[in-house]
This record gives C-alpha cells, structure tokens and sequence, in this order.
C-alpha cells in the first residue's frame, strides 16, 4: 500500500496528527508532473493498483479535482483510497463519489474542531449517506488521541447513518518527546477508555476495527476479553466478528509507504525522520517496501521497550511489534547501525 502526500496544508489543527512535521508548516503542494511519477512508481510493479490520497487534507490541493481525475482515468489504478476530514467534500462529489473512490472520513468532536466545521462535516456526510449512492465505499473514522478522549458524538453518528463498523486509531507518538517510550503505559493510559468505547460500540451492534496502534492483546486481561462474550449473542455481531482484527492476538505493522510532493518516500510518518528515500532509487514500491522490511521491521521485532516483551512469543514468532515502532525507533536506529558495522567488518 503506497499514499500519496498531496499537500502540507490542512484546515485543521489536530495536535494529534500523524504528519505534524510537515502538515502546516508550509503552503507546499504537490505538482501535476510528480503526482503523476508518483502514480508510475506505484503501480508500475503490477502488483499494486490501489492509490491513497492524503494530506494536510487533500482536498484544499489548487487541483485536487484534476489529481482525482488522473487516477480515474488512469487504467492501471483499480482503487483510490481517499484519507479525509470531509469538511470540503461538497466541492468535488463526483470525483469523491465515483465508483473507483472509496474513502475514510476521520471525524473530530465539534468540541476539538468547533462547531462550524463540525457541522459542515455532518451536513456533508448526510448528503453523501442519505443521497449519494457509494455509502459502502465510505467508512468513518476516529483517532483516540488522550485518555479521556470523546466519543459520544461517533456514537451518534454510526447510529445516524446506520453504520456498524468503524475505524479506530490509537494516535501515534508524533512528537520527539513521545517516542522511545515504554509504550505499555501509553496503551494501559489509554485502555479504560477504550474499551468503555468498545462495549458502547458492540452493544450497538456495531463492530470496531483496528487501524495504527493496536493495543498488544497482552495488556488485556483474561476477565477483560470474557466481559464481550456476551454480544456474541448478536446474530450481526456474531456473523461479522471475524471481519476485525479486535480479536487477532497479532500486532503487526506492515509497510505503508508514503510518499511526499519532492517524491521522498517515508515508511509512515512516525518513522519519517530515519526512513527518507528518493523514490527514484527504487524500480518499484514492491522493491521499497522490500527495502523497508529489511532495513526496519527486520529489527522492530528483535528490540523491546518494555521487559514484559524481552520473553514474548509472539514477538519471537513476527506476530507482535507491540504498537507503533516510533516507540523504539532509537532502538531499531541502534541496531541497524550495529549491524552496518558488522557487515562492513567482514568486507574489510
């Protein structure tokens, strides 16, 4: 899966933010010609036809529009994910409602964004549930971003649109002073909350998925876990389950490619600082991500942060890197080091 950065702006201010190194610090967008030798790299392998578009926000590009339409028209792309706030989609439906587009809508409280902007949100998604025929393309979002975060206001819009799913993201460490942390206290934080959300989400028979951040299924206890048997008595809960990740034991992270408007490449921006390539080094995303699997989550799954991982089968076994690898990314950056000067000790 590869995204493409389209502009550094965003008409929002989230201080959560995934790319807060780069969103609003500058006007930069990205123009036609590298948008399109983006598009190339992406797909170029055969292997890859969908196209993520992100930002800032995508949609404040000059030429959002004609971006969309180049992947629309664009034989080799199959399916463009759209990463968006929504508070503009009502300039560019038919690009965002074509049958190739799917899109994630993140949704803040209109305590965090204001009340305009969040009402321009629900204005815009009421058009687009309740008149525009691509509801299945569309799937909202929420970022959990401090313990005591909101979520009575996603609550009441999955029952609004009669959804039952919804994409869940424990924000990730953004700010030099976040990572490098012992990530099990951030999560046990963070956990009360988060199953309270869980609970009220179930008992609406609506299921969450998991997107960055998964909480490691070790930081759950067994009386915890049995407390959500009890929805399994939903026929819908029950049928659809197995659909998410919340009941996979594995905590993976595998490559998402990033790629900015000068055409560098990062493996997520919580790992931008150390992971910066030219995507003109690479013959294709296959071979980047390669790159990356090698170069970073090759030593993610053998450097802890917390004791309680030293001995952790499923981190022996590649099924858990236990959160977001910005935790350690110190860590990962020493040993990638170690083991650069060990290979260049046997060449000499």
């Amino acid at each position: 899966m590869a995204n493409i950065m389209v502009t550094d702006v965003c008409n929002l201010h989230c201080p959560y933010c995934f790319a807060n190194e780069f969103v609003n610090k500058s006007k930069n967008e990205i123009s036609l010609e590298a948008f399109q030798k983006a598009v190339d790299f992406i797909v170029r392998d055969n292997a890859h036809k969908t196209v993520g578009i992100i930002g800032g926000e995508p949609t404040v590009h000059s030429q959002f529009e004609l971006l969309m339409q180049t992947l629309i028209k664009d034989t080799r792309v199959e399916r463009v994910m759209l990463y968006t706030n929504g508070v503009l989609l009502d300039r560019f439906w038919d690009v965002c409602c074509h049958a190739k587009v799917a899109m994630l809508i993140n949704c803040n409280a209109p305590s965090f964004i204001g009340d305009k902007a969040y009402q321009r949100t629900v204005e815009n998604l009421d058009t687009l549930f309740n008149q525009k025929l691509c509801r299945e393309r569309v799937t909202l979002g929420i970022n959990l971003y401090q313990p005591d975060f909101q979520y009575d206001y996603m609550i009441e819009l999955l029952e609004r649109y009669d959804l039952h799913k919804v994409r869940v993201s424990v924000t990730v460490p953004n700010m030099d002073d976040q990572r490098n942390i012992n990530a099990h206290a951030y999560f046990l934080s963070m956990k009360p909350q988060l199953l309270a959300f869980f609970h009220a989400l179930l008992s609406r028979d609506i299921i969450p998925h998991f997107d960055c951040n998964k909480i490691p299924s070790c930081l759950l206890t067994e009386e915890e876990l049995r407390g959500f048997d009890r929805y399994l008595q939903s026929d819908y809960i029950k049928a659809h389950i197995g659909d998410s990740n919340i009941a996979d034991t594995r905590v993976v992270c595998s490559p998402v490619v990033d790629i900015r408007q000068d055409l560098t490449a990062v493996r997520c921006f919580g790992l931008s600082d150390s992971t910066k390539q030219p995507i003109e080094a690479f013959h294709d995303l296959t071979e980047l991500e390669k790159f990356y699997t090698g170069t970073v989550d090759a030593f993610a799954y053998n450097t802890v942060y917390a004791k309680a991982c030293t001995d952790c089968h499923l981190r022996k076994v590649l099924k858990c890197t236990g959160g977001c690898l910005a935790f350690k990314i110190n860590a990962i950056n020493a040993l990638q080091q170690a083991a650069q000067r060990k290979m260049e000790a046997v060449n000499d």
